[in-house]
């Protein structure tokens, strides 16, 4: 049994762009989920309409997040997104290291260090997402599960290791039309549990929120989250409409309370 509070996260990418879309979308979705429960939920709205989103969460039970930030909080950065403009429109969350911020765009591990690192010092949780380019059959991502994951937390002090959540977001399951399968998603969870006792102690390593993000969908969500090692999703296209994020949130809750 842990006391670790279950996180349904959703992230639009670039599906909701226009802001009477993404105002709508949200509006509908804190009709349905504007109410304490066991489920810390957080959206990752496309860049643009971020503050007029931040509007229509604030002072709801709905967690509002930035997709990426910038590794300084100012200076000549042209095109970047300040995390001061995050905390300013009352966001709590960022998303850090997904593969298309990697592999698109050149994001080392050492860039996402440092915003990881800004992050906290805002009073920002970062989403750390990590997890291997190509399906290993035979074996576990030890190798880069270690890697990411060590450069990535560089620095960081036991005491900041909890407002981290770690996601496995393999990138040979985002985007597909099936998840990664619960057993193997379950074995890595314990793997990034492992690692991170490498470099932290135990005790601080079982407060730290472990979720999984690639193909999560109410249908598939239950058996993602059926072992206590994972902390919840984060959810993309199957989960884009407000009844199906919804759903998610729904199924994880009891699936937990279940558990516990």
């Amino acid at each position: 049994m842990n006391s670790r509070k279950p996180i349904v996260a959703m992230s639009w990418a670039m599906r909701q762009n226009k802001k009477e879309d993404a105002v709508r979308f949200a509006t509908t979705l804190i009709q349905q989920l504007n109410q304490e429960n066991e489920v810390e939920k957080i959206i990752f709205p496309s860049m643009g309409t971020l503050s007029a989103v931040a509007e229509v969460t604030k002072n709801t039970t709905i967690g509002l997040g930035a997709q990426t930030i910038a590794a300084d909080a100012q200076g000549e950065y042209s095109g970047e997104y300040s995390i001061e403009s995050l905390v300013d429109c009352g966001g709590k969350y960022v998303e850090l290291g997904h593969w298309e911020r990697r592999e698109l765009y050149g994001e080392t591990d050492e860039q996402i260090n440092k915003k990881l690192r800004l992050a906290i010092e805002y009073g920002i949780s970062p989403i750390l997402c990590v997890g291997e380019k190509e399906k290993e059959l035979e074996t576990l991502p030890y190798s880069q599960l270690k890697r990411q994951l060590f450069n990535a937390l560089f620095e960081l002090p036991k005491e900041q290791l909890a407002q981290v959540i770690i996601a496995y977001t393999p990138q040979w399951a985002v985007g597909q039309t099936r998840a990664a399968s619960a057993p193997h998603i379950h074995e890595v969870g314990r793997l990034i549990r492992s690692i991170l006792e490498e470099f932290y102690p135990s005790k601080v390593v079982q407060e730290v929120r472990v979720i999984y993000g690639g193909s999560v969908s109410p249908e598939n969500a239950r058996l993602i989250t059926s072992d206590e090692g994972i902390d919840g999703v984060l959810v993309g296209r199957f989960g884009s409409e407000p009844h199906r994020y919804a759903e998610v949130v729904s199924v994880i809750e009891e699936n937990k309370l279940e558990i516990r």
